[in-house]
């Protein structure tokens, strides 16, 4: 899969993201690197399902994985998806209505997001359309990362546990985006030289000193996320995917971007859709 992801990178980057084939058939290259992702790690690790890569590294090690299920009988996050359904319904009218497909209950939500905007020509995250909804009705946008955005969107998940990711690719923008996601994860960046898929594809199951670096296939599907990093860091533990991706950025020594720039987003809609039938299972504890 290396060589057919970093081979397709550099068609796309020559090729300056305005191809034929991906003007004639705009998913095509997305549902290959999301295909060629699956039937590596099934190669990799075929004793382990492909729904099992929701829960991350706790397919890989049988006593973190008991931890693990010790601690989701009575998760550390819970209070804060209760004080989240607390925010939301505050300002029921804010979301309802303006969030994509709110008009077919809450658990709908969350499935809905990432997508491409064709209006705009962007990703649209979750995180993203909270706050635009909250300014469009006049209210005070939340602060990124952590705190009362990351309690809404973790509530928006704990609805929607069980829907399954289905990112939809159906233009030239939406598939230059993912282009562009897919570029951002596979090259190397910073004075490490590292790519996200260094650590998350080729050595993912491996040890990072006590830690085991988790698999990409399925990153995405229990953000927000409670680690008790975060919480021994101060603050309530609680943070959101792109908090993640400006931690590990700044870990590889690479300039982090900020959240819910176009790099990250369409880095988020990447991952996504190469996590496409999986189901959601947020928010999740990890360590």
């Amino acid at each position: 899969m290396k060589k057919t992801l970093s081979s397709a990178i550099a068609l796309a980057l020559a090729t300056g993201f305005g191809t034929t084939a991906i003007a004639a058939d705009h998913s095509a290259h997305a549902e290959k690197s999301r295909t060629d992702l699956v039937d590596y790690f099934k190669a990799k690790h075929p004793n382990r399902p492909v729904e099992d890569y929701i829960h991350g590294i706790y397919g890989y090690d049988e006593d973190r994985r008991m931890q693990w299920a010790a601690e989701e009988e009575f998760p550390q996050y819970l209070e804060f998806v209760e004080r989240g359904e607390e925010l939301f319904n505050n300002d029921k009218n804010a979301y309802m209505g303006c969030l994509v497909n709110s008009d077919k209950g809450v658990s709908k939500i969350r499935p809905s997001y990432p997508y491409f905007n064709e209006t705009t020509q962007m990703v649209v995250t979750l995180e993203g359309d909270i706050n635009r909804c909250r300014t469009e009705a006049g209210l005070k946008a939340y602060g990124w990362k952590r705190g009362n955005l990351a309690h809404v969107s973790a509530y928006l998940g704990y609805e929607a546990r069980g829907e399954k990711i289905n990112v939809q690719i159906n233009s030239e923008g939406a598939a230059k985006a993912f282009a562009h996601g897919e570029r951002e994860f596979i090259e190397p960046r910073g004075q490490l030289g590292l790519a996200c898929a260094s650590c998350h594809v080729y050595n993912a199951s491996a040890r990072a000193r006590s830690d085991i670096l988790s698999p990409a296939l399925g990153h995405v599907t229990h953000f927000p996320v409670w680690r008790g990093k975060w919480a021994r860091a101060g603050g309530d533990g609680l943070g959101t995917l792109h908090r993640r991706y400006e931690g590990c950025h700044k870990n590889m020594r690479h300039t982090a971007y900020k959240v819910q720039d176009e790099e990250y987003r369409n880095m988020e809609f990447f991952q996504a859709y190469i996590s496409n039938g999986l189901e959601i299972n947020a928010p999740s504890y990890r360590q």
